[in-house]
């Protein structure tokens, strides 16, 4: 079981620690509430909630963990998918009442489904935390779009961990890119292994998209915004 599965389904068994331990090569530990995955949509930071309004059709949650926007979408009436590798989540997203999960990984996935729009929340666009794998998810994510379709995603522009007290960013000669992470997860007992992550600023996004996609930041909210990828 991994550090999120298991803490997700002791929380709703009233078994839970209070936090999952991030540890990271490049950026200081942090600690993440576990209470934190079963947001409202009124807990839920304001580019998660812009992201959510703008979802239409059709919508796949991708790495929709415990299922916090997928509960919320189909309140409004939206058909919502959630999927996730994690067996831990995907329970726990059913037995709080998501219709539509499916326990897999996104980049080995097959399926005939179409969707009108796909969420990639908390960061989630930055999956895998490679060039490559970003545009794995966008070739990918466009495959089982229809027409017209929409990528939905918050980010966060994490250079002001780099920030010198003159305003300048004083980065490592030895990274290719300040926005690619590693980081292990830790809860009770349970520790996962390193993983490659990526925290994407718009001018990255833009510097990777081939010209015929569109991005347009639909929030900003300091750091953190709330980005729209289609096709031009």
């Amino acid at each position: 079981m991994d550090a999120f599965g298991q803490a997700a389904l002791d929380f709703l068994e009233g078994n839970s620690d209070k936090f999952i331990y991030v540890e990271s090569e490049t950026m200081e530990d942090d600690v993440i509430p576990v209470k934190h995955l079963f947001r409202t949509y009124k807990e839920m930071p304001i580019c998660e909630q812009v992201a959510l309004k703008n979802a239409k059709g059709k919508v796949l949650d991708v790495g929709g963990g415990v299922g916090s926007h997928c509960l919320y979408l189909q309140e409004k009436g939206i058909d919502s998918t959630l999927l996730d590798y994690s067996s831990g989540l995907c329970k726990v997203a059913s037995r709080r009442g998501v219709k539509s999960v499916i326990e897999q990984e996104f980049f080995s996935w097959n399926t005939c489904e179409k969707y009108d729009s796909i969420l990639f929340m908390m960061n989630g666009i930055g999956i895998g935390g490679s060039t490559e794998l970003f545009h794995k998810t966008i070739e990918k994510s466009f495959k089982i779009l229809n027409n017209g379709g929409q990528i939905l995603f918050d980010s966060t522009n994490i250079s002001f961990c780099y920030e010198q007290d003159d305003g300048s960013l004083l980065i490592p000669l030895n990274i290719e890119y300040y926005g690619f992470v590693r980081f292990k997860l830790r809860y009770k007992n349970q520790e996962d292994n390193w993983f490659n992550w990526a925290y994407y600023d718009p001018k990255k996004i833009r510097e990777l998209l081939p010209i015929r996609y569109r991005f347009e930041i639909l929030n900003q909210d300091g750091p953190a915004y709330c980005g729209k990828i289609t096709l031009k």
